[in-house]
């Protein structure tokens, strides 16, 4: 990194006290040494939205003319307006890191934002996929977490990246906890899975693989863990329903952030499942509970995908197989069987850690910040010659 850097000003715009990657982020340029000044739009949430809205372009209004990069935290996409407009008005460049396509997510895979559903067509859905694409198209800089993704939106919104700004940072959400469970020690198979029951995670093909093992009479028991919301209470009932209480069981006691979650799985899990949903979305990405679930070492079963394979050999490196019922179902009964392709399941934990690193991703960072400062450099230079060329004619 450039010894000059102490010099560069960064101002991250964007909430960033809900998701990790951005804390990271944050403590990443505070640890190199640059000036950073946040602009936190909840922080003015009022019950009036335009209120609010006035108050943070304010604040981004004095703040960006200070700046010498504007840089939009993942999960932000929403503020990509206002912060070309900063960008454009001020001269400053731009980093926007993507992690999700609003249109993708909350359009065309949940079909729902805050508990009220989204038509494709409607007003709110074309302003997502409006911001997507100037987000993808218009920044100087694009940190995201897999290639394959990027292809994939591509396709959906119609669009042609600049592969030279684009520079990927995979996740990072690793447990360091390893797994300690002998296989089946107890005669049943231990069957977990963790999430938020969106179309992506595919838990409807799960509970039906579920009663498909129940009515073959296998041994097993199965912990969902989930959060209290109001899908938890449908997933509850689903599961009352069809009669899979004795095999089945819906807990929201544990997460990962207190680590109480990888404390209880490393020693009662046998088999970790990662996502079965039949979307677009689920096929083209890698979802954080298989990184989670191979960090600790734990066997998992996931759906095979194309995106797999940026970061993986799926016939060595895990199990999948294809998203319905009944295939979940098959490849749940060879793994209790013993009758699964081996799979050196240390070895892969060791390739988790190594690609879905904080350190890959502060190498990322730390690129794209060389790239801008060697630009903000080649610019401050130019002024400077110009300068003393004007000197030197008169």
């Amino acid at each position: 990194m450039t010894s000059l850097n102490r010099r560069i000003k960064i101002l991250l715009y964007g909430n960033i006290f809900r998701d990790y990657r951005s804390q990271v982020l944050g403590k990443i340029l505070l640890d190199s040494g640059y000036h950073i000044s946040l602009i936190c739009p909840d922080y003015y949430m009022t019950k009036s939205s335009s209120i609010s809205k006035f108050l943070y372009l304010i604040e981004l209004s004095l703040k960006a003319g200070f700046a010498d990069i504007i840089f939009l935290p993942p999960m932000n996409t929403r503020f990509i307006k206002s912060a070309l407009w900063a960008a454009k008005t001020f001269r400053k460049k731009l980093i926007v890191e993507m992690y999700i396509s609003i249109y993708d997510t909350f359009v065309r895979d949940k079909k729902i934002l805050k508990g009220k559903q989204i038509e494709a067509d409607s007003n709110q859905a074309k302003a997502m996929l409006e911001k997507d694409i100037l987000a993808l198209t218009k920044s100087d800089f694009i940190i995201h977490t897999a290639s394959h993704e990027l292809d994939y939106w591509e396709k959906l919104l119609n669009i042609k990246l600049e592969k030279e700004k684009v520079f990927i940072a995979p996740n990072f959400n690793v447990s360091r906890l390893a797994h300690r469970r002998k296989f089946k020690q107890d005669g049943k198979l231990k069957i977990c899975w963790w999430g938020t029951f969106i179309p992506l995670h595919g838990l409807d093909n799960i509970l039906q693989a579920m009663k498909i093992l129940q009515e073959k009479e296998v041994q097993f028991a199965c912990n969902l863990f989930g959060v209290g919301n109001a899908l938890f209470t449908k997933y509850a009932e689903k599961i009352q329903l069809d009669r899979l209480e004795d095999c089945i069981t819906l807990r929201k006691d544990l997460s990962f952030s207190d680590d109480s979650l990888p404390k209880y799985l490393i020693d009662n899990c046998d088999l970790a499942l990662g996502i079965f949903g039949n979307t677009d979305k689920a096929y083209n990405t890698v979802p954080n509970k298989l990184i989670e679930a191979l960090s600790m070492e734990i066997p998992t079963l996931t759906m095979s995908s194309p995106a797999l394979k940026e970061f993986f050999e799926p016939e060595t490196d895990l199990w999948t197989c294809q998203p319905s019922p009944e295939a979940i179902a098959e490849s749940i009964l060879t793994i209790a069987n013993g009758a699964a392709y081996p799979v050196d399941w240390e070895q892969t934990r060791q390739k988790v850690l190594d690609t879905f690193s904080v350190n890959r991703y502060q190498e990322v960072v730390s690129n794209v910040l060389e790239r801008v400062t060697d630009d903000w450099l080649g610019i401050a230079t130019s002024e400077v010659d110009r300068k003393l060329t004007q000197l030197h004619l008169t």
